[in-house]
């Protein structure tokens, strides 16, 4: 079944009060969650308060719910080489199983105590809603590039001047300055009649 929802602006929390528990049942739904502002890694980050329309599918497993998620998002970034400013639209996808909450016999949520030593990160189903905020971070995390750039051809910019290397071509006469005293030998035979 195909829904089309809304997300409070800022909250990444899906309500799952039309999906029934039983295993085998699915829901699916086009969503649009707006980017919280600090979704960013290096010289680039999500445009905050962005648009993030995304589709999800929630599948109820036996042990909690499988969430699908495909979203498209808006980054501006600088270039690594040249510094102008760049902005594409990206596209991320998450798959993520929620768990149901361990309850006693009344239904009431037992308190598990976590294991230190156990690097496993769980996700879990609370107050019939799952929160996917946590999840799209790390999937935009891992696609942001550490080193935008704005064509992979990029010149960059001069070092010594800054300017842009794009064009014309671009020479600084440079003497390392430990050999300044042999520029006037170099002078000297330039200047002499004999050669």
């Amino acid at each position: 079944m195909a829904v089309t929802g809304d997300i409070e602006p800022g909250s990444f929390r899906v309500s799952l009060t039309h999906l029934p528990r039983r295993p085998g049942n699915m829901w699916e739904s086009d969503l649009e969650f707006v980017a919280p502002p600090e979704l960013e890694v290096g010289m680039a980050k999500v445009v905050p308060a962005s648009k993030m329309p995304a589709q999800i599918r929630i599948e109820s497993v036996l042990d909690g719910v499988l969430v699908n998620l495909d979203f498209d998002f808006e980054v501006e970034a600088e270039c690594a080489r040249c510094l102008e400013p760049v902005m594409w639209i990206d596209h991320s996808r998450v798959t993520e199983l929620f768990l149901y909450e361990e309850t006693d016999s009344r239904g009431r949520v037992v308190q598990a105590f976590e294991d230190a030593s156990e690097e496993l990160t769980f996700f879990y189903v609370q107050d019939d809603a799952v929160d996917l905020l946590d999840s799209v971070r790390d999937a935009i995390v891992l696609d942001l590039p550490l080193s935008p750039l704005c064509r992979p051809d990029c010149l960059g910019i001069c070092p010594q001047c800054g300017d842009k290397l794009e064009g014309a071509p671009h020479e600084h006469a440079t003497t390392d300055r430990r050999w300044a005293a042999l520029e006037g030998l170099l002078e000297s035979t330039k200047n002499d009649p004999l050669k």
